[in-house]
């Protein structure tokens, strides 16, 4: 008798279970369908835009290039700074260079823009050099015609200045990644040491100044050297009485330059963009 008691018992408990199972169920099934038939209706979401795009193509650039340049010294192979520098090559031939260069050994910094035609014949620039904390000096230069217009300010003041301009000259304004374009006033076919009016900034009784002086230009060889960046097809060339410089392409990337006065050497160690010599 106790069996079936508790049989019965079970059984409605059971029944009492069940009830309250199925209203709970068709409950959820209910909300699951609403939800299916809402997300069903809903409008497409849009993809969000890539925030990453490439942004569209420059026509008035024809290629770019970027670049660092690390220096050590010669006799030791110490860190003595770095240069990066940034080449534009835009739709008429004429190129930009901007670049920066950290003497931290020194405490010196140049920021220079410079811009030269097809045919590296120089058009303007802006510079800054500081050394220790302190400007050294700033200057504008400007090609018109027979002149080159300065404009330079220093711890002495401001000074504006118009200089005669020969027929072929360059400007020098000490970033090296620059300094393989005077090599475009080079005339492959007389070869030998030629001499190029090169008008350079420096300090001169705490100021700045530009003057005109001959620098020596010579071919040495065309040469393949290995530098951190790569290895690259060069042409190598003495500049001035103490100065080697290894360049490349038609854009006269530096890939090497040293400068045994001031005991340095600076090879490129990135680059990226067509530069035309690499192997």
């Amino acid at each position: 008798m106790w069996r079936e008691t508790i049989a019965a018992g079970a059984a409605t408990a059971a029944a009492a279970e069940d009830s309250q199972v199925k209203p709970r169920t068709a409950s959820l099934a209910t909300a699951l369908l609403a939800l299916a038939l809402t997300a069903g209706c809903a409008p497409a979401r849009k993809p969000e835009a890539n925030a990453h795009a490439a942004p569209p193509a420059n026509a008035t650039i024809v290629r770019s290039v970027v670049g660092v340049l690390d220096c050590t010294t010669l006799s030791k192979g110490e860190p003595c700074g770095r240069e990066a520098w940034t080449l534009t090559v835009q739709a008429d031939g004429s190129r930009t260079m901007r670049a920066f260069f950290d003497g931290g050994r020194d405490a010196q910094q140049i920021s220079t823009i410079y811009r030269a035609d097809a045919a590296f014949r120089f058009l303007e620039a802006f510079s800054t050099a500081y050394s220790k904390g302190k400007l050294l000096g700033s200057g504008f230069y400007v090609a018109d015609g027979s002149l080159l217009h300065v404009t330079t300010r220093g711890s002495t003041g401001y000074k504006a200045e118009d200089l005669p301009l020969p027929q072929d000259y360059s400007v020098l304004l000490h970033p090296p990644s620059i300094d393989g374009w005077h090599f475009g006033h080079y005339d492959s076919a007389a070869g030998g040491r030629q001499k190029l009016p090169t008008f350079v900034f420096g300090g001169v009784d705490g100021g700045p100044r530009v003057a005109a002086f001959p620098i020596t230009l010579e071919f040495v060889g065309r040469e393949t050297i290995t530098v951190p960046a790569g290895r690259f097809e060069t042409e190598h060339y003495h500049y001035g009485k103490d100065t080697e410089v290894w360049i490349m392409g038609p854009d006269r990337i530096m890939v090497r330059h040293e400068y045994r006065a001031a005991d340095t050497r600076f090879e490129l160690t990135q680059v990226q963009g067509p530069v035309g010599g690499r192997l």
